[in-house]
């Protein structure tokens, strides 16, 4: 694996991480999670653009636009119940 894929893979899994109420013991979860998002968007958003990576930034660019186009056409997620909470 790359530096710039563990860079996304990491980022993506710390907003994993945060969105799910920063809990104890779940890293390698978010951490898969994201490494499977990042495959897919490798899988189908990147491949016109893997030829290009090698003489510069352009799938820089279409992970960029694969990610915010993912954000907008993902319903939000409601953050899970706290237990306990009254």
């Amino acid at each position: 694996m790359n530096d710039e894929r563990d860079e996304w893979i990491s980022k993506r899994a710390y907003g994993l991480w945060e969105a799910e109420g920063r809990p104890h013991g779940r890293d390698h979860i978010h951490w898969e999670q994201a490494a499977r998002e990042r495959a897919e968007f490798e899988r189908v958003a990147l491949p016109d653009h893997l030829e290009k990576r090698r003489n510069g930034g352009e799938s820089d660019d279409a992970t960029r636009a694969a990610v915010d186009l993912t954000r907008r056409t993902r319903p939000a997620r409601k953050p899970p119940a706290r237990r306990g909470a009254a």
